[in-house]
């Protein structure tokens, strides 16, 4: 997380803004190929395992890029309207989802979430938390616009995994787009919630292979992901853990 200073906040913003831009017509490219492809399987079964069957009323997809998660929440029925920062990945979902009338788009800052009170059913957020300056701000943000009960779901690449690691690591030998997020720890995740006064909190892993998996053995690891993401001493390993968390329909008393 960065100072929460305005200057450097609003600076980190264009910078992340700027970088997907410049990747937003091969962002999908990545997920044709077969390690994309493991990841976006694992990783979008264990939203889906997140989320309501059947939502109702309107969703936000925060840090929406392609689309690719948008498409989950509309599977599921929702309005689903996807926040980005960067115009070009809007475009781009756009394009994808141009032909579905419950779906919109809104250029916006997470951290200045441009909605009414209490009007949103479920707010997701696929690897978007690490990659803005203040996350305690954007949590405020999005208890305010859920209605009481509402329910949130986070992606988060961990610090707790191979990837993670291999990732720091990149981000010193070159920079990266990952040079501009932090990595998480589960439990610090955890805490932000419950310091935003989120409630029901749980947590599963997801994607156990590495960079270096041989394509042969990514199908293996496929079938054992929905079993080691759930189990207690497995679950902080996987690369990306899907929290899911309620806004609770009476807040606690800050006294």
């Amino acid at each position: 997380m960065l100072e929460n200073n305005d200057t450097v906040s609003q600076e980190h913003k264009l910078a992340v803004g700027t970088a997907f831009g410049s990747i937003a017509r091969f962002y999908d490219a990545w997920y044709s190929t077969p390690l994309g492809n493991y990841v976006w399987k694992v990783e979008s079964a264990a939203i889906a395992a997140a989320l309501s069957d059947r939502i109702e009323g309107v969703a936000l997809d925060l840090g929406a890029g392609s689309g690719l998660s948008m498409e989950l929440l509309l599977q599921r029925g929702a309005f689903t309207v996807g926040v980005d920062l960067s115009w070009q990945m809007i475009a781009v979902a756009r394009e994808k989802l141009y032909t579905n009338p419950r779906a919109d788009f809104v250029l916006a800052d997470g951290e200045q979430l441009p909605f009414r009170e209490g009007v949103v059913e479920l707010v997701s957020g696929i690897t978007v938390l690490e990659f803005l300056p203040n996350p305690p701000q954007m949590l405020e943000q999005i208890r305010k616009v859920l209605r009481p009960g509402g329910q949130l779901v986070f992606g988060i690449l961990s610090s707790t995994s191979i990837w993670g690691i291999e990732r720091r690591i990149r981000t010193f030998a070159r920079r990266d787009i990952f040079a501009l997020a932090w990595f998480p720890t589960p439990w610090q995740i955890t805490r932000l919630l419950r310091r935003a006064a989120f409630a029901a909190i749980r947590y599963r892993g997801s994607v156990y292979a590495c960079t270096l998996t041989p394509v042969r053995g990514l199908p293996t690891l496929a079938h054992l992901d929905k079993y080691w993401g759930k189990r207690w001493l497995s679950k902080s390993l996987g690369a990306f853990l899907v929290f899911r968390a309620k806004r609770p329909r009476v807040m606690p008393n800050p006294s």
